[in-house]
């Protein structure tokens, strides 16, 4: 190997295999682990925390809708459903509904109007089942329920 082939690799190498190292795990992750998306009905108006249970022995299992599992929480936002939770990534969509009219709410994130707030899928401690839970409402509803001092969180600016 010449030195200039050699300077080459090393220039233009070692970055990328550091980028791969790095990045690597993430990228296999979001295209490998991806899941069918979920559609999210809310009740219109709702406002607080909203929580899916999963694996509940009476319960039904998800319906399907235009290739979406459908998720139609009722009036307190709660849905109870003998499905698994899925895991990897999904485009998910949430819409307020009143009747047989949908809005769509945005999960834009912090600072750019959202209305879906920390998605996390967890394990309830009584009865080992997972449930999947998250915010709805504006930010500033949003800031106030997670950090009601209002001293973590930084105003938008």
């Amino acid at each position: 190997m010449s030195r200039a082939t050699f300077v080459l690799v090393a220039v233009l190498g070692l970055p990328i295999f550091i980028a791969a190292a790095v990045f690597g795990p993430a990228a296999f992750d979001l295209v490998f682990q991806r899941r069918p998306p979920e559609r999210f009905l809310i009740p219109a108006g709702y406002n607080g925390w909203v929580r899916v249970d999963f694996r509940q022995k009476n319960a039904p299992p998800l319906p399907m809708e235009e290739g979406r599992l459908l998720l139609k929480l009722d009036a307190h936002g709660e849905l109870q459903t003998s499905s698994d939770p899925l895991t990897g990534h999904g485009k998910d969509d949430f819409f307020s509904y009143a009747g047989d009219r949908r809005a769509p709410l945005s999960n834009a994130g912090v600072c750019k109007g959202g209305m879906v707030w920390q998605i996390e899928t967890m394990v309830d401690d009584r009865t080992s089942a997972p449930f999947e839970r998250f915010y709805v409402g504006t930010e500033d509803q949003y800031r106030h329920a997670v950090d009601p001092t209002g001293k973590e969180w930084p105003a938008c600016e």
